[in-house]
């Protein structure tokens, strides 16, 4: 594999390209979308703004939007970036188990021969084991003390406790699967292809729409070749270049 820090798009945040903000626009009009989960929050003002700001130019009944950060630094932040927005939930936690989480990491056949996909991303060519693992251990963001602003340490102060979650997938979707919801799987790099599996488990075949980004990158190039593949999926729009994806799942795809 290649290192992801050379590739011409590459960024912990997801695309904000025009031509992925036109597809989110088309997205939310043509469709009544009632329930969202994101896996990878980051800061919040990527793709979790630009699907906030798609939802009101709609002007539908906003969803119940729940995004998901492991990294409790960033979540802090996302939490202030995205206050004006009383509808989206940022949890701190795991869409899967940690124990889960781990043991894919280390037993990842393409993680442990990523030499075996010349013309696939990773972050990490030396030991991309070690990465990973720190990267799902709320590392992303480095383990030195952050300094946040006056104003982002007035809304922490002033807000309830945040306990991290696990299995966060778990608990949701179970409760939102006959709501034709929208996932949006943008997580750390690692656990990408682990999410797109629990998301297909857990929905029983249900229809859903899903966003996958780092379609080139060890995140993502297996659930994009299983979408593709699979006549059940439905691409909407893509953009190979930026690479991300938005699909639809229905058993009436031709």
């Amino acid at each position: 594999m290649k290192k992801y820090s050379d590739y011409k798009y590459s960024s912990v945040s997801m695309s904000t390209d025009n031509s992925f903000i036109s597809a989110l626009d088309n997205l939310f009009a043509q469709n009544n979308i009632t329930n969202i989960v994101e896996s990878g929050t980051f800061i919040g003002l990527g793709s979790t703004t630009l699907l906030a700001e798609a939802i009101l130019k709609s002007k539908k009944p906003l969803p119940v939007f729940v995004t998901i950060e492991v990294d409790q630094k960033l979540h802090k932040e996302a939490v202030k970036n995205l206050s004006s927005y009383e509808f989206i939930i940022p949890k701190w936690g795991l869409s899967v188990s940690s124990n889960h989480a781990k043991e894919f990491i280390k037993t990842d056949e393409a993680i442990l021969n990523h030499s075996k996909y010349p013309d696939v991303f990773i972050d990490d060519t030396e030991d991309p084991v070690r990465f990973y693992l720190d990267e799902i251990n709320g590392m992303l963001s480095g383990p030195s003390k952050k300094t946040f602003s006056g104003k982002v340490k007035e809304l922490l102060k002033n807000s309830k406790k945040i306990n991290f979650e696990e299995k966060i997938f778990e608990t949701i979707i179970p409760k939102i699967k006959n709501s034709n919801p929208l996932f949006l799987l943008d997580s750390a790099g690692g656990l990408g292809f682990l999410e797109f599996q629990k998301v297909q488990t857990l929905m029983e075949g249900l229809g859903h729409f899903l966003i996958l980004d780092d379609i080139h990158h060890l995140k993502h190039f297996r659930s994009y070749k299983e979408v593709c593949e699979n006549k059940d999926y439905k691409v909407l729009d893509k953009n190979i270049e930026q690479g991300w994806v938005i699909a639809k799942y229905s058993k009436t795809n031709k």
